[in-house]
């Protein structure tokens, strides 16, 4: 009597573990469209898995003939800040990049950008 409810609660164990792992698998990304101060031209920013990607590049001391030298990595958060860099610092408030989704302020360098999700 217990065989036939211990084989449904393996195969439902299983079916959890293949779709966990399925999930594990998923390209999230969103894209930014973000404007540098009054009369700036926008600045397309792309936020794929842990990698930030801008069109055109921002003069970060990048090669933009190289897609993986020109993703900036997540270093990590800090609050509400999100924190990316070419190489992340020991101290992460020190990348180059600071990006707030909530508010979409994006602090590059010295440069503030506001940006809206598309």
């Amino acid at each position: 009597m217990h065989f036939p409810a211990r084989r449904f609660l393996h195969f439902g164990l299983l079916a959890s573990l293949m779709g966990g792992l399925a999930a594990c698998d998923k390209n999230d990304y969103a894209t930014w469209s973000c404007i540098p101060g009054a009369d700036g031209a926008k600045v397309t920013m792309v936020l794929s898995r842990s990698l930030m990607t801008f069109d055109p590049p921002q003069g970060l001391a990048i090669n933009p003939s190289s897609k993986n030298e020109s993703d900036l990595r997540f270093c990590g958060s800090l609050g509400h800040d999100s924190y990316f860099d070419l190489r992340c610092p020991i101290n992460t408030q020190a990348a180059v990049v600071r990006f707030t989704p909530g508010s979409g302020a994006l602090r590059l360098g010295t440069q503030t950008m506001q940006c809206t999700v598309l």
